[in-house]
Parts: structure tokens; C-alpha cells; sequence
């Protein structure tokens, strides 16, 4: 599988940067849409399908399962299990990563400085003003059209949580073939997840950030499992196979491919946990980084539901 460049995920350096933690007073009830997403994440992991299953429904693909061949998932998922023993097929940390959330968590960096650096790298400043102008993050009626405002405006929380995202963007613009918008629904699962977690661990008095990773991580193992069975439906001449087939693909495997690239990258061992906590599909504590990121998935699936509905 060739990669092209992936500037991927600065949410990355979190293993430097990880600053998980709880505060002195006892967290605020969730809501009961949150507990209900809980539920509904236990049971949706127990199944073959769960949030992906839904997600590949509203992306309108798969064929039907009595007459479509499932060979071509088959075929993905021996692909898959050889990133293990062949790490350097996985997405490279961006090399600008490290100096960049640095100074984020440097409080004598100015939003002058935070903005010079990301202007170094055209794509991240250009991905960056995209989303401070987006329906999902834009905080006033104006456009936004300098870095530095932007940053002035988000504060220094706000730049490192939408950094995580903009330096995703990139990865998702993938080609989705015969899964036609599978791509893009897993880009606008992703913001909603990654929008939804940070809202939920400051109820919680989890570090909103480090909340934020395990649900990027998980969303950029997604788009390399959706490559991988792209890659194998065109090498095949297959069309799209039955949807719950994909499914299973895309729940079994996005939270591992993410737990490899957080160990690749030397991540902390909480956000490792937390992956491999989704991929076992069993119940996690309410407030872990494991149920934080299961309760993400599922919501992120409901707002999208819900998105549509509006639009109908």
C-alpha cells in the first residue's frame, strides 16, 4: 500500500505532552443522551457491526449481503495483520510536531508565536483557517483570515485541540473508489467524535486533549483500513462488499491499527490502554479514556443521524 506524504495527526506527540488527569472534585453527572451512548457503545461492540456499522450506512455503500463477496475484506484484513511485523508502512510523526506543541504548552508563547511556527507549514495553516471558519468551530460572523487571529481568537485550548484535527485532514482526502463517500463520513465522524469527547471529559475533569487522541488515532486507523480494502477491491475487480462485512472490518480494526501507530510512535501507555480497550469490545469505566473514547463513537454516529434528519 503506497502512503502519500501523511502529514498525519499531530495529535501524535502526545506521548511527550500527555497530561491525563482528574480533578479534585467529584465529576459532574453526564447527561442521559451520554449514558445512553454508553449503553448503546456496549452493546454496538458486542455485535459484528456497531458504530461502524451505522457509519457505513450512511455512507450509502456495501452490497447486499446474500449476493455481494466478502472476499475482498477477507483480503484487507491479511493486509492489516502485517502492520504489526512491518511498522514502516505506517504513517510517519510529522517532523514539525514536537516544536509546535512544545510551545503550546509554554505559556510564554505569544499567539504571534504559535502562529509564525504553524505558517511554516502551508498545508497545516491552510487546514488550520478552514476549520476556524467551519459551521463546527467558528466563533463569529466574520471570516478569520490570519493565522494570528485565529489563534487569538481560539485561545491556546482551542489551537491545540483543532491543531490535532487540521493536521488529520489531509489523510482523510482519500479516494474512496468503490466505497464511493465512506471516506469523507469517516472525516465528519471523526470531527463530530473528536467534538463531542472534548465537551465530555471536561464533565468528566479529564484533560480534554489527551481525551482527544485515542478518538484521532482511532479515526486515522479507519481511513488505513478503508485504503486497504480499496487497494484490494480494485487489485480483485470487485465491487463494494455487504455492508455489515465492511463494518466488522472497520470496528475490528481502526482501534488496532491506532493502537500501532500510538506504540510506533512511542505514545504514553494510557493512550495505548485506551485503544485496545475498544478494540476488546467490553464495557469500560465511565470518565476512562477507553469509555470516553467508546461513548465518542457512538455520539458522533447520533449527531451525524442527526444531521442528516435536519437536512431531510
Amino acid at each position: 500500500m503506497a502512503w502519500i506524504g501523511l502529514p498525519v495527526i499531530a495529535l501524535a506527540a502526545g506521548g511527550w505532552w500527555w497530561r491525563s488527569r482528574r480533578t479534585g472534585a467529584a465529576p459532574a453527572p453526564v447527561a442521559a443522551r451520554v449514558e445512553s451512548a454508553a449503553q448503546a457503545g456496549a452493546e454496538a461492540s458486542a455485535s459484528d457491526g456497531g458504530w461502524a456499522l451505522a457509519l457505513v450506512e450512511l455512507a450509502g455503500i456495501g452490497g447486499d449481503a446474500a449476493t455481494a463477496d466478502a472476499g475482498a475484506c477477507a483480503s484487507a484484513a491479511q493486509v492489516l495483520s502485517r502492520f504489526a511485523s512491518e511498522p514502516q508502512r505506517l504513517p510517519r510523526r510529522p517532523q514539525l510536531l514536537p516544536q509546535l506543541l512544545g510551545m503550546l504548552n509554554d505559556d510564554a508563547s505569544s499567539a504571534r508565536d504559535i502562529a509564525v511556527l504553524i505558517a511554516r507549514d502551508p498545508a497545516l495553516a491552510a487546514n488550520l483557517l478552514k476549520l476556524a471558519n467551519s459551521p463546527m468551530y467558528r466563533l463569529q460572523s466574520t471570516p478569520v483570515e490570519g493565522l494570528e487571529r485565529a489563534v487569538s481568537l481560539l485561545g491556546t485550548e482551542g489551537v491545540r485541540r483543532m491543531l490535532a484535527v487540521a493536521l488529520m485532514q489531509p489523510v482523510m482526502r482519500t479516494e474512496g473508489g468503490v466505497l464511493g463517500e465512506l471516506p469523507a463520513r469517516l472525516w465528519e465522524h471523526t470531527q463530530h467524535a473528536s467534538a463531542w469527547v472534548v465537551e465530555a471529559a471536561r464533565r468528566e475533569g479529564v484533560d480534554a486533549f489527551a481525551a482527544q487522541l485515542p478518538v484521532l488515532l482511532q479515526g486515522l486507523g479507519a481511513i488505513v483500513v478503508v485504503q486497504a480494502l480499496r487497494d484490494e477491491c480494485m487489485r480483485a475487480g470487485q465491487p463494494a462488499p455487504p455492508a455489515v462485512a465492511i463494518a466488522s472490518l472497520l470496528q475490528h480494526w481502526s482501534p488496532r491499527i491506532g493502537r500501532l501507530v500510538a506504540r510506533e510512535w512511542q505514545l504514553a501507555p494510557a493512550l495505548l490502554a485506551a485503544l485496545a480497550g475498544q478494540a476488546s469490545g467490553v464495557p469500560h469505566e465511565r470518565g476512562s479514556l477507553a469509555g470516553l473514547l467508546a461513548q465518542a463513537s457512538v455520539e458522533a454516529v447520533a449527531r451525524m443521524r442527526d444531521g442528516a434528519a435536519a437536512r431531510d
